[in-house]
């Protein structure tokens, strides 16, 4: 992981109606990172 800005990884486990919740929160969010969705999901709510 030389060269990034982000190092530390989480993981956490969710059930397949969570994950659709999730997936349908992305698609609001004008972005083609999956991870770049979900930490603004997990920091901005």
């Amino acid at each position: 992981m030389n060269g990034r800005k982000r190092t530390v990884q989480i993981k956490f486990r969710v059930t397949e109606a969570e994950r659709n919740l999730v997936l349908e929160q992305i698609n609001l969010i004008p972005t083609d990172n999956m991870a770049a969705d979900l930490r603004k999901i997990a920091i901005d709510g």
